[in-house]
């Protein structure tokens, strides 16, 4: 399979999975200004382990679980924070790309859709960003932090809401998490930066 049908499949998965869950229908609608850019795929360490185990779907999450781990080859994975910042082993288990948004696989200003893996035994610390934001897990499972809040537990097919320059953090324990995730308003193009 090439490239851009890997991530065709993809984003028809994404587009489902938007569907299927009210909560990400409600937080924006699926972008109608969308259109694929040509990017070089780019690995990370995290491969194997997400691939080994993306972490336990459901019925619902299965489809678009199978559909990441194929594209996983094809996509520019990246890092956006430093050694120096979250540490070698964090970095060896974590990484995301951008499906969509206006530096993703798939190009629109209308939102922002990112596919998130961290593996066992990571804490993701406080980190923000302008952009309001919502979760959602394809796979696995997550202890969600959010200033203010009670922390959550999230597994397959759950979501949380972040809102815009609110500090939240994220933790696995003995599973990984992968997460598929929509921005909406100011900063669809800003990297989140780790609170102080």
């Amino acid at each position: 399979m090439t490239a851009r049908a890997a991530l065709e499949r993809l984003l028809a998965a994404a587009r489902d999975w938007h569907a299927a869950l009210p909560a990400l229908t409600a937080f924006t609608p699926w972008p109608g200004d969308l259109a694929y850019c040509d990017r070089a795929p780019a690995a990370l360490p995290h491969i194997p382990l997400m691939l080994a185990n993306p972490g336990a779907t459901t019925p619902a999450s299965a489809p678009i679980c199978a559909t990441l781990l194929a594209a996983a080859p094809h996509v520019e994975w990246r890092h956006t924070y430093s050694e120096t910042e979250v540490g070698r082993d964090f970095l060896n288990a974590f990484g995301w790309f951008e499906l969509a948004g206006p530096d993703g696989h798939f190009i629109t200003r209308q939102t922002r859709m990112t596919v998130g893996f961290w593996g066992p035994g990571l804490h993701y610390d406080w980190h923000q960003h302008p952009a309001e934001e919502i979760y959602s897990v394809v796979a696995g499972a997550g202890r969600f932090a959010l200033d203010g809040a009670p922390d959550q537990m999230l597994g397959a097919g759950e979501t949380r809401f972040h809102p815009g320059e609110t500090r939240h953090a994220l933790t696995t324990t003995d599973q990984p998490v992968l997460t598929f995730v929509l921005w909406r308003g100011d900063g669809l193009a800003d990297d989140p930066r780790m609170s102080t």
